[in-house]
């Protein structure tokens, strides 16, 4: 592939990206608005959608536009506040903001979910072809965690109190953490690590079942310890770091 092909191939990948994580961040805006859905409900869409723009990392010629992207779009929710000038912002946090962050006037949540994939997206540029470390990590932050918050608010019966986290835990929402963490990690170890061509390190089994245990094990730990305001970060960065120091340990980084 030459050099022009190269970044005309990636231009397409960033183009396309950019306009899907817009229509995954404005379509639940608008249906909110309109009355269609909740803000709940449009909170969850953007957190699941959005996210999906990871992805691309293992197919871009240059990783560094993955972590641009990311960047930006941490800046862009990071400006929508409360008293932002700009209209669109403005009603964008309005739309998802839930109540404890009208207090800090803006979107705690979600910017802490852009900033940890923004890290990990720039951490990993010179080990691009080990990007399928960080993007299991953040699928199990995309999933597991609204996964379990459903059981646990729909059917969670045994609590489990720890003062400073903020928000109650049960024994059934962490359970359904952990199985979905563990359902995610073994597909997105086994093709990112060993189907997807290209890659330096290629897992056989008996490591994208280790991986996969471990990293459900570890995000389900830090899930339930880590404060609601900041799990969103604290989940992808502890795992994939944790993840990457047992590949280093196993010495087959």
């Amino acid at each position: 592939m030459t050099l022009a092909t190269s970044i005309v191939h990636d231009f397409w990948i960033a183009l396309f990206t950019g306009v899907f994580v817009l229509g995954s961040v404005f379509i639940p805006k608008i249906l909110k608005e309109r009355g269609i859905i909740s803000k709940s409900v449009a909170r969850k869409l953007i957190h699941s959608f959005s996210g999906l723009a990871i992805f691309i990392a293992p197919y871009l010629n240059y990783p560094v536009i993955a972590g641009s992207l990311s960047l930006v779009m941490t800046i862009f929710i990071r400006g929508s506040r409360n008293k932002s000038k700009t209209k669109p912002l403005r009603e964008l946090f309005h739309a998802i903001s839930e109540d404890e962050e009208l207090e800090s006037g803006y979107l705690q949540g979600p910017f802490s979910y852009c900033l940890g994939i923004t890290i990990l997206m720039l951490i990993f540029i010179p080990f691009a072809d080990k990007y399928f470390f960080p993007i299991t990590a953040i699928l199990v932050m995309m999933f597991a965690d609204p996964s379990a918050a459903f059981i646990g608010r729909k059917y969670g019966k045994h609590h489990i109190s720890i003062p400073w986290v903020g928000s109650k835990r049960t024994v059934e929402g962490s359970l359904t953490f952990f199985v979905v963490a563990l359902i995610l990690s073994f597909l997105s170890f086994g093709f990112f690590g060993s189907i997807l061509p290209g890659n330096s390190m290629v897992l056989d089994l008996g490591l994208i079942i280790l991986f996969s245990i471990s990293l459900s094990l570890i995000s389900t730990g830090l899930e339930l310890i880590s404060p609601s305001k900041y799990d969103d970060l604290i989940i992808p960065l502890g795992s994939t770091l944790v993840i990457s120091l047992l590949a280093l340990i196993l010495n087959i980084w």
